[in-house]
């Protein structure tokens, strides 16, 4: 009997601590590349959980590229000092929403976005990639 309190003990703990390092939550994430362009479009929803936040900040970034999902270094959030960023490495794509909390330090959240998720289309004259993958999920502290 001990050894089950033990055991139910340290999950709920390990679940306690899982949901402290959710700083953000993201809805409707979407990114692409639009055919015949030269741009590629991020767009997602952001809020701050645990606060009295209830509607998604909106979150949007068009960047200029090659058909490949691009890097972002300076994407804005609507009516927010949120920003974002992606980064690119062979092994996919690093989503990272920054909000200023004194005047020399952010929070911040990630969430990595595997190759896997990511796909190619071969449109007529174009291939583009967009992504494939959750559109809602959360973003961890660094």
């Amino acid at each position: 009997m001990k050894f089950s309190a033990v055991i139910f003990a340290a999950g709920a703990s390990a679940a306690a601590v899982e949901r402290q390092d959710v700083v953000f939550k993201v809805s409707d994430f979407s990114a692409g590349c639009i055919p015949h362009s030269t741009q590629c479009l991020y767009t997602f929803g952001v809020l701050q959980p645990g606060t009295m936040e209830q509607t998604p900040v909106k979150c949007t970034a068009m960047v200029g590229s090659n058909n490949d999902l691009p890097e972002v270094k300076d994407g804005t959030c609507e009516n927010s000092s949120r920003t974002f960023t992606v980064t690119k490495s062979a092994d996919g794509l690093t989503l990272v929403v920054s909000q200023p909390v004194t005047p020399s330090s952010n929070q911040t959240g990630q969430h990595f976005i595997p190759n896997s998720e990511l796909v190619t289309a071969d449109e007529p004259n174009a291939m583009v990639q967009s992504y494939n993958g959750p559109t809602n999920f959360d973003l961890t502290s660094q």
